[in-house]
């Protein structure tokens, strides 16, 4: 009888010291969702909406968007079925070059889609 209640005594200690250990690592950690959140922002997506309107202006083009996310500079355009793959390509080192004047210490990467299909993909360190 005397066993059973050092051994229910021992393991109850031992539940507390392994508790009050856990819960000093946990003080020590950055909170998850803190980290969370500002990873979040940084990796949202930044929509330059003045060179937006320009891509969604031009002829040819249907739909796009300029925006900056992870440090990089990106342009996407969605081109009509009659644009060809010389003029795409065109299309795309065009807007390549006007979004590397915008952020000249950035990666620019432009990518033009026609029918599903990425036709042209451009970029510049």
């Amino acid at each position: 009888m005397r066993l059973k209640i050092w051994l229910s005594l021992f393991l109850v200690l031992l539940l507390a010291v392994g508790c009050s250990v856990n819960e000093e690592n946990k003080a020590n950690e950055p909170k998850k969702e803190e980290t969370t959140a500002k990873e979040e922002q940084t990796n949202e997506p930044k929509q330059n909406k003045e060179l937006t309107e320009r891509v969604k202006e031009e002829k040819g083009i249907l739909n796009g968007q300029v925006y900056t996310q992870n440090g990089m500079a990106v342009g996407t355009l969605v081109l009509d079925k009659k644009v060809s793959d010389a003029d795409a390509k065109k299309l795309a080192e065009k807007y390549a070059k006007e979004i590397k004047e915008e952020y000249k210490d950035m990666k620019v990467n432009v990518q033009a889609v026609r029918g599903g299909k990425n036709v042209a993909n451009i970029t510049l360190e």
